[in-house]
């Protein structure tokens, strides 16, 4: 194996986890970290913790993955253009599912998250209005449909570098007959 195709591989690789990041930061932090700091006066009922005080602590949580998604959408970018324009056969249905991830990401953490924050600045009450209620509903739908474009372009991707580099198998030597 030369040495590009070794920095080519590292760099498939690398793009495989920042994804693979991406994706399993937005299942723990749905799935795992969000119900236990909502529920976290049943937890700690000396705290004295409100609804609002978990969404600020919640917010914080989505923050700091926002760093993390707005990363990883420039480097699908830049990654997803170049392996498009390199391709012999090009998805054009893969490089629309990046895109759309892309442009997800940036309205989840540059739409949403500040208008998420705003409103809590406002206080609890503003927190507890139906406007508030439509904008987080709309974020969490958002959330999971980018979750759903990152699995898919990860796994497509998966096959779609599996079947470049295929297995190598052990060639059986033919034997000469003896008489």
């Amino acid at each position: 194996m030369n040495k590009l195709t070794s920095i080519i591989q590292l760099i498939n690789a690398i793009y495989l986890w920042l994804i693979g990041a991406c994706i399993g930061g937005m299942i723990i932090s749905g799935v795992v970290v969000a119900p236990i700091i909502f529920s976290a006066y049943s937890y700690l009922p000396s705290l004295g913790i409100t609804q609002y005080d978990s969404g600020i602590l919640m917010t914080q949580i989505f923050i700091k993955l926002n760093y993390l998604l707005n990363f990883s959408a420039i480097i699908i970018i830049v990654y997803e253009l170049s392996m498009f324009k390199s391709s012999l056969k090009p998805s054009i249905i893969l490089l629309g599912i990046n895109i759309l991830s892309v442009l997800l990401i940036f309205i989840f953490t540059l739409y949403y998250t500040p208008a998420i924050l705003e409103a809590q600045n406002m206080g609890a009450a503003y927190t507890a209005t139906p406007e508030f209620e439509n904008t987080h509903i709309q974020s969490e739908m958002l959330f999971k449909v980018l979750l759903v474009t990152l699995s898919i372009s990860f796994v497509w991707r998966i096959v779609l570098l599996s079947a470049k580099s295929p297995v190598k198998t052990s060639t059986t030597r033919s034997r000469k007959k003896t008489v």
